[in-house]
């Protein structure tokens, strides 16, 4: 069964067998720890290496090694676009292109097209988000966004998304999300939250200039055939919500339900990967059109069982795995994962995925025994 029979059963809402697997994300150092050398290859991580990622066609030889990569570990989605591959929701022409302009053996430095900057060290694990563009209601006039429909933006795209389901693969593109997008790209994070409450005008402006420009390029993903449109939007911490229901409701359900009512009209899935106890609000994702949801992690309070009740029959659940799954000895492992697979099939659809991307601190011994015990337990031969 290719990629693509798998998603057109899931999405149908019958599950295959064996149940299909996902691994979110593996940062780019740590993915040249946990492979073999002959499968990586330019263009894989979520930050360049140097630079930026060209808005340019990865072509055949790179396509052939994202397949040999994803086969590996058995990831049953591709995605499209320079270090889209690296992990869930970054990178490619529908998020906003990092430049990396400082960059030491543990830290590096990027610059985004809004302006914004990230720095990121590896071990210990630290990331800061700084020179965000939006500081007042006048900033958003002075804004400068690269334009969304510029067709060298995409180019190559159409001909790499052919290539890959032409080879039974499913393909996704990313696109920035409509609540972490503004904390990533325009506003400060802590200053974002006090908008909602106390600036409510000012936050729906700052949200229109982002949800504007994704629904734009969203467009243009879908011209270039595309199967699916992923986004990252953490809604949740792992005990509440990080905004209200009421404020999910107001602010940002009305920008999920265009994307997805814009995605369908063309024939496209929408993926949402959103983190933390976001059960309040799951009915209304379904209502939005999602059609397929992740991490549900349990120890965020995300039951499969429960979550498949609030969101229906229809909605694929991707996840179940518990965050603290990594640190765990391998007979854990295996008992948490023959409960869980138990479970999802009685929840199907379902998808496993990971609850946050594989840490920096698993190693090759430790992988390689996950996937034989996965494969073992999802069934694949």
């Amino acid at each position: 069964m290719t990629h693509r029979e798998i998603f057109s059963n899931l999405l149908a809402g019958a599950q295959p067998d064996p149940v299909p697997q996902w691994i979110m994300s593996i940062g780019g150092d740590l993915a040249r720890d946990l492979m073999p050398a002959k499968l990586l290859y330019d263009g894989y991580d979520e930050y360049p290496r140097d630079g930026a990622y060209p808005f340019t066609p990865m072509g055949p030889e790179r396509l052939e090694a994202e397949q040999r990569f994803n086969r590996h570990i058995d990831r049953c989605a591709f995605p499209v676009g320079w270090g889209a591959n690296a992990a869930f929701g970054h990178c490619g022409p529908g998020e906003f292109n990092t430049r990396v302009v400082e960059r030491e053996e543990n830290r590096f430095v990027v610059a985004y097209e809004t302006g914004a900057r990230r720095e990121v060290r590896r071990r210990p694990h630290f990331v800061h988000t700084s020179h965000l563009p939006v500081e007042s209601a006048g900033d958003l006039d002075r804004l400068s966004l690269p334009d969304p429909d510029d067709p060298a933006r995409y180019a190559g795209l159409t001909e790499d998304v052919a290539w890959a389901k032409a080879r039974g693969e499913w393909t996704v593109a990313w696109l920035n999300g409509f609540f972490s997008g503004v904390h990533y790209f325009l506003r400060d994070y802590a200053a974002f939250l006090l908008d909602l409450a106390a600036e409510p005008d000012f936050a729906r402006a700052t949200i229109a200039v982002l949800g504007e420009w994704n629904l734009a390029a969203a467009r243009r993903l879908c011209e270039t055939g595309v199967d699916c449109i992923g986004l990252c939007d953490d809604l949740g911490s792992e005990k509440a919500m990080l905004i209200s229901p009421a404020m999910y409701e107001s602010f940002i359900f009305p920008w999920h339900k265009r994307l997805c009512d814009l995605a369908h009209e063309r024939g496209v899935v929408v993926h949402l990967h959103s983190h933390g106890a976001i059960l309040p609000i799951a009915p209304r994702l379904a209502e939005a059109g999602f059609d397929l949801l992740n991490p549900l992690d349990p120890d965020d309070g995300m039951p499969l069982t429960e979550t498949r009740k609030v969101v229906g029959e229809r909605i694929v659940l991707c996840g179940g795995m518990d965050k603290h799954f990594w640190d765990w000895p391998a007979d854990e492992q295996r008992t948490f994962l023959e409960t869980l697979i138990a479970t999802a099939r009685e929840n199907a659809p379902f998808i496993l995925m990971d609850s946050g991307g594989v840490p920096d601190s698993v190693t090759r011994e430790e992988f390689d025994r996950f996937l034989a015990i996965s494969r073992e337990i999802r069934g694949r031969p």
